[in-house]
């Protein structure tokens, strides 16, 4: 058998499988982008209802959708760390308290 042949014969076992690999890689990416897709739109939803459940789960799942590198995740990221000091700053000292809470719940 000559060398085209041999390449021929690769080409015909190899070419389903790398087939099936390039769709499972690009049903992997899609389904992460769905995801991240999903929190944003969540996030969106329930913007005016902060304490609501469905937008509590949603700011969870922020670290965990957002878990690769890249400087858009990086970014987010840092905004919803950003946003959870913010929310975890009220002072203990109960008369600071009330004298912040205007200001915490101005819409």
């Amino acid at each position: 058998m000559k060398v085209a042949d041999w390449v021929m014969v690769a080409a015909i076992l190899c070419g389903p499988v790398l087939a099936v690999q390039a769709q499972k890689w690009i049903e992997v990416a899609r389904e992460k982008r769905n995801r991240r897709l999903n929190v944003f739109k969540r996030l969106m939803a329930t913007r005016g209802a902060l304490l609501s459940p469905a937008h509590v789960e949603a700011l969870n799942m922020i670290d965990l959708e957002l878990a690769g590198r890249g400087r858009k995740n990086e970014t987010v990221k840092t905004r919803w760390k950003e946003y959870l000091d913010h929310l975890c700053s009220l002072p203990d000292d109960p008369e600071q308290r009330q004298q912040l809470l205007p200001t915490w719940n101005r819409p």
